[in-house]
């Protein structure tokens, strides 16, 4: 990463005036010719904001944004219009990389965020706090670093719309609740849907796993439907549809996908057969998996980029 290298024996001062860079790793000294000073800087901030294009080309720029502030050492605020510092091109670049499940980029630009944070320089705090519990929740298996990240939250932080969220998420998840878990997913606050996202897959086996040790003789798959998060409807503890479900044969497909034992009962409703798919159900392996990064970012882009 660029946060990596020591930047003090080359600091310079920007006099590129292109808003578009492509990131390419520096192998020597920074040439002032190529850096963008903080005035353009900020121009392309908006720019990669507002452009349609796909995350790749977002990433390549944002990456290259942060090169130019690191290589003139304005890391921890910028002095153009004293309203646009460094925090907001991480976090930026942060959401851009939730919004598609890039775990690895998130945690680069989140690590610099925390930096950041402690050094005093304003940001949206409380929003990516409730994301870095998110990710501890649900994609690390040390409760170390759980109660770590709890221990650290200040009595302001607990008190954060976003933060209460991600901490009801994880009672859900520790004690097992899909119930609870799909109810917080269509509620969440800013991006913490996206980081669920990452763990609807898995929540949705184990439910359905522990609805076919369970219940008999048959679970109606509207149900299902309903409290895995199929359905737009939302069940209440009364356990009464608010509204129609449209999300059923979207459950029916996950269910065969997964090997689910399906029935159909005399009055024409679809059923899980519990007993029968206790011994069948399984994980199946996912069809998009690539070697590196995700199928569907497009990445014949760069094959196809010229020099």
């Amino acid at each position: 990463a660029v946060e990596d290298i020591d930047w003090d024996a080359l600091t310079v001062r920007g006099t590129c005036q292109e808003i578009e860079k492509r990131y390419l790793r520096l192998t020597s000294a920074p040439d002032p010719s190529t850096v963008r000073p903080e005035e353009i800087l900020e121009k392309a901030l908006l720019m990669v904001q507002n452009s349609q294009k796909n995350y790749l080309y977002k990433c390549d720029q944002l990456k290259s944004i942060r090169q130019d502030l690191i290589v003139q050492r304005t890391r921890n605020h910028l002095t153009v219009k004293h309203n646009f510092t460094a925090n907001q091109v991480y976090e930026a670049h942060a959401r851009f990389a939730l919004e598609v499940g890039d775990l690895p980029e998130y945690n680069q630009c989140q690590s610099q965020l925390k930096i950041l944070y402690a050094e005093g320089i304003k940001g949206c705090h409380m929003e990516f706090a409730a994301y870095n519990l998110l990710c501890v929740i649900m994609h690390s298996n040390n409760n170390r670093d759980l109660l770590s990240s709890m221990s650290r939250l200040s009595a302001e932080a607990k008190k954060d719309q976003a933060v209460q969220h991600a901490l009801a998420v994880r009672a859900a998840v520790t004690s097992g609740n899909y119930v609870l878990f799909f109810r917080l997913y269509k509620t969440a606050p800013n991006l913490n849907s996206c980081l669920m996202d990452l763990y609807v897959e898995k929540m949705r086996y184990k439910a359905v796993s522990c609805m076919s040790r369970s219940y008999r003789p048959q679970v109606p798959v509207s149900y299902i439907a309903q409290v895995l998060g199929f359905s737009n409807g939302v069940l209440t503890n009364e356990g009464s549809d608010e509204k129609e479900s449209d999300g059923l044969e979207d459950c029916v497909d996950w269910l065969k996908a997964h090997g689910a034992c399906l029935v159909v009962d005399s009055n024409g409703e679809m059923q899980l057969d519990a007993k029968a798919s206790s011994s069948t159900i399984y994980m199946p392996d996912p069809e998009d998996a690539v070697a590196h990064g995700d199928s569907s970012l497009a990445v014949n882009d760069f094959l196809t980029r010229t020099s």
